[in-house]
């Protein structure tokens, strides 16, 4: 997800934590444990509080986490605190069937449109929805087929390339427009400047306007809205899952200063950042057909959803899924900084579910755990007397990987490249131009070090850069391993010439990279101990096969990471991605030609091989020849070894045994607190 920010946390163990387990009744044991004070092992003996299975209060949840929505308007919000609440409060066209990723249940439509219904038209060009009637928004207004047009209308218009709408723009618009701005000026200048879009000219303005009016189309005749698509555009349905299919108001939206409808104004509307957005209505409340309403949410401190007692919905989502209003009436999510008042709230039943910062948090957790569950919520066995239930999952679709800068900018300066000169004390700009130097790259990052150190061993390795499970993905796809004698052969094989403008990769260079050594910083964003480890084995490697070779690493502050990231100033970066839509395009575009790509300077030649491939398999609608199609995309990355990656990471899910309904869905980590109950 573009700009997101997937923060691990480190926890530091002290001999003063009281670990609690507790026996059927409430009765009590003392635990014995080993934790690290100033780098010795101290056993610990603790006397735990009480701590029942049965929840305090079956009608109410209380979650302690950490970590604020940006903002609470669907059209912007682009980061999973702000998604997390948005889907207990709206409601969206289709949801997922419980935990696959890849089958659809009609929510707000009646129907998953496709070719055999009639919804999806047989060139794939148009997708009409069905939409269901008697549903009420949480201010009693009906819902009607102008509210789901006007609300895909206005998120498109307001536009924001820090915004999902590239998520709708490329489909309906055309492959390659990312903004509204675009269709204004193809050439992209008028991205997120609101002002100069303003002062552009008038009949393009409103023609851009049309163009998305022209696209999304409701018919209260037939009670549908149809979307007229400008290529077919294969996962065009899971689109609508995410925050940002969540359906508003129109009226509500009109009345809290959103878009008024005309194409004469649009302009105005567009480009909104998330300050302008929570200085009204639109950004700092909410107001859909959800299961939940909001009550308040109070930044820094909690948020307050009540049950929807007028909730719409009178048969089950899925077989043996929940139907009419929520059992849990009230949830509220609490901010808490630190895992162990976390932990403490969690073991003194203040708490029914905590998050649980990293894999670091793991032990301490395992302490209270009772029951053991298989994957899939299956063959729970009780293992102790501990309160808590834990479940493996496939975590959430998402991953950390390396990424190489083919031309950093050195526009003022640059330290990240030492001496910025091919001395030995540097790199020049243009140092992963070389391919050999990016293979190396790749050969010399210890992968299991990774996995057992970081992720405890629970990890799939990606073998291309389809998350696995997605079609296209593909286990005998060409990959790379660690290998520090290839990796020294690739350095052997990278000599550069100099030239009057610097130094350039040549087959027979005069300067041997393994005679001059290098020396650059690799960056992370500061208190993400997994990515400053990424960086550290890194170095080690790199190192170890020759002492000349000198990678330095340093941690930003996010917003400076980000920074500098998006100017392309550093050489390599870690950084991660997670899926909006469980579809290989929403990978295969920002790390080639789309977020990534961009920031990885990638040349435009071989961004153009991409962008074919990519176009061709987002718009064939075949799964076998998609497939077959991105066999050729996993060729050609492997080929041009722009990153190197990493690990679909593993998960827990913890949960106190009295709760019972959630499921593990690769696309969210948050529960949907509509299906939730507390015996």
């Amino acid at each position: 997800m573009r700009n997101k920010l997937l923060v691990l946390v480190s926890v530091f163990i002290v001999a003063s934590m009281v670990l609690a387990a507790c026996a059927p009744g409430g009765t009590s044991q003392p635990i014995v444990q080993t934790v690290i004070v100033d780098g010795q092992p101290v056993v610990v003996t603790a006397t735990p509080e009480t701590v029942s299975f049965t929840a305090k209060d079956p009608t109410v949840w209380v979650e302690a986490t950490f970590g604020d929505p940006e903002t609470l308007d669907p059209a912007f919000d682009y980061e999973t605190a702000g998604g997390g609440i948005l889907m207990q409060v709206y409601d969206t066209l289709v949801w997922y069937n419980k935990d696959n990723a890849s089958e659809f249940v009609p929510q707000l439509a009646t129907e998953v449109p496709s070719l055999e219904n009639g919804g999806i038209s047989p060139d794939g060009l148009k997708v009409t929805f069905k939409i269901r009637q008697g549903v009420k928004f949480h201010d009693g207004t009906d819902l009607t087929v102008d509210d789901v047009a006007y609300t895909f209308q206005r998120n498109l218009l307001q536009g924001g390339t820090a915004s999902p709408q590239w998520l709708f723009t490329e489909p309906l618009l055309g492959v390659g427009i990312y903004d509204i701005a675009e269709v204004v000026d193809e050439t992209g200048a008028l991205d997120d400047d609101a002002a100069a879009l303003q002062a552009a000219d008038p009949a393009a303005l409103k023609a851009a306007c049309e163009k998305v009016t022209s696209a999304i189309v409701a018919d209260p005749a037939t009670n549908t809205v149809t979307f007229n698509l400008a290529q077919p555009w294969a996962p065009f349905i899971s689109t609508f899952t995410g925050g940002w299919g969540s359906i508003q108001s129109k009226a509500w939206v009109q009345a809290n200063g959103g878009w008024d409808g005309s194409c004469d104004t649009w302009q105005n509307f567009y480009g909104k950042v998330a300050e302008d957005l929570n200085a009204t209505a639109l950004g700092s409340s909410a107001m859909g057909t959800g299961p939940y309403k909001l009550d308040k949410w109070e930044p820094g401190e909690e948020i307050v959803m009540s049950a929807n007692e007028a909730y719409w919905r009178t048969e089950p989502i899925w077989e043996g899924g929940p139907s009419g209003v929520p059992g849990i009436k009230k949830v509220i999510i609490k901010s808490v900084e630190e895992f162990n008042t976390r932990l403490a709230m969690l073991q003194a039943g203040d708490a029914d579910q905590i998050t649980v910062g990293s894999q670091a948090d793991w032990p301490i957790m395992d302490t209270l755990v009772g029951e053991e569950c298989e994957y899939g919520y299956v063959n729970c066995t009780e293992t102790g007397n501990g309160a808590i239930r834990v479940i493996p999952t496939n975590g959430i679709s998402s991953r950390t990987d390396l990424y190489m800068n083919f031309l950093v900018n050195t526009d003022g300066g640059n330290n990240f490249l030492g001496s910025g000169k091919l001395d030995g004390n540097g790199i020049p700009a243009n140092f992963f131009s070389d391919v050999h130097v990016r293979r190396a790259f790749n050969y010399c990052f210890n992968y299991e070090t990774y996995l057992n150190d970081v992720l405890q061993g629970l990890g799939t390795r990606s073998k291309s850069v389809i998350f696995p499970g997605m079609i296209g993905y593909d286990e005998n796809a060409p990959y790379y391993d660690y290998d520090p004698e290839k990796c020294k052969a690739e350095f052997e094989a990278s000599k550069w010439t100099a030239t009057a403008d610097g130094w350039e990769p040549k087959e027979d260079g005069e300067i041997s990279l393994m005679d001059t050594g290098f020396r650059f910083t690799v960056a992370y964003n500061t208190g993400n101990t997994a990515r400053q480890t990424i960086a550290q084995i890194l170095q080690a490697e790199l190192n170890a096969v020759n002492e000349k070779f000198v990678v330095e690493v340093t941690g930003l502050p996010w917003a400076t990471f980000l920074q500098n990231q998006r100017a392309r100033k550093l050489p390599v970066f870690v950084v991660g991605w997670q899926s909006d839509i469980f579809d290989p395009h929403n990978w295969v575009q920002p790390y080639t030609t789309g977020t990534y790509g961009g920031r990885q300077s990638l040349p435009k030649d071989i961004m153009a091989k991409f962008e074919e491939i990519n176009t061709r398999g987002v718009s064939e609608n075949d799964p076998a020849k998609r497939k077959a199609i991105y066999a050729e995309f996993n060729q050609l990355f492997y080929d041009t070894a722009s990153g190197i990656l990493l690990f679909a990471a593993g998960g827990r899910h913890y949960e106190p045994r009295y709760v019972q309904g959630w499921y593990n869905n690769p696309m969210y980590a948050d529960n949907w607190f509509y299906a939730l109950k507390k015996n």
